[in-house]
């Protein structure tokens, strides 16, 4: 060994070692924390996602709701006895489920529950199931749709179509005041113990159709 060298001592490496130790520690600590940090805003996101998802596609079927042609219909146009009552309240809210009645929109499986057959100027027919237009016509799909909270998952079910629109529903409260219907998801991941709510008003296209 040449003068003026020295070896490190076994108490200098060993501070050595303990101190690249903490600082691991720290740096593993400060990246779990980064991790659950991802992993949390994540499934907050997600959540958010899926109640827009739902909240947008029942206020669509909402604003449909009472949508029933461009003439107003008289007992007399139905055919079919069952289709009077359920156009005479085509929303039905009651806690946590919401029923809706009105013009189809597009992308449901099967045929419409009735059709409203209408020249537009003087006559219109309520049929049941699926009709087509003619060349003076209208032919209007007409669809019965509902929406409950069954197990975690919000279901949404027609005459063809069941299916769960989304999951990690707690709960939802519907409730019509007036001229609108509010509705309000309340979101729970277990996984991560977040719970968000997120609500929204509809205001209705026809208001006087079945209070």
């Amino acid at each position: 060994m040449k003068r003026g060298q020295r070896a490190f001592g076994l108490i200098e490496v060993l501070l050595a070692v303990a101190l690249g130790v903490l600082l691991l520690a720290a740096a593993g600590q400060v990246f779990v924390q980064a991790y659950q940090a991802w992993r949390l805003q994540g499934a907050a996101a997600r959540l958010q996602d899926d109640a827009r998802l739902a909240l947008q596609r029942m206020a669509e079927d909402i604003r449909m709701a009472g949508m029933f042609g461009c003439l107003r219909l008289a007992p007399a146009d139905f055919a079919d006895p069952a289709a009077v009552q359920a156009f005479a309240r085509p929303i039905e809210a009651s806690g946590d489920s919401l029923t809706l009645v009105g013009a189809e929109l597009p992308g449901l499986l099967g045929a419409p529950d009735w059709t409203v057959l209408s020249d537009c100027r003087s006559w219109a027919r309520v049929q049941r199931g699926q009709h087509v237009p003619g060349d003076t016509m209208l032919a209007l799909p007409v669809r019965r749709v509902s929406y409950r909270v069954r197990n975690g998952s919000l279901l949404f079910t027609s005459n063809a179509q069941h299916a769960a629109l989304i999951d990690n529903v707690r709960a939802m409260q519907v409730q019509r005041v007036e001229d609108r219907v509010d509705i309000e998801l309340l979101m729970h991941d277990r996984d991560h113990q977040l719970q968000q709510r997120h609500a929204l008003s509809v205001a209705l296209r026809n208001p006087g159709d079945g209070a």
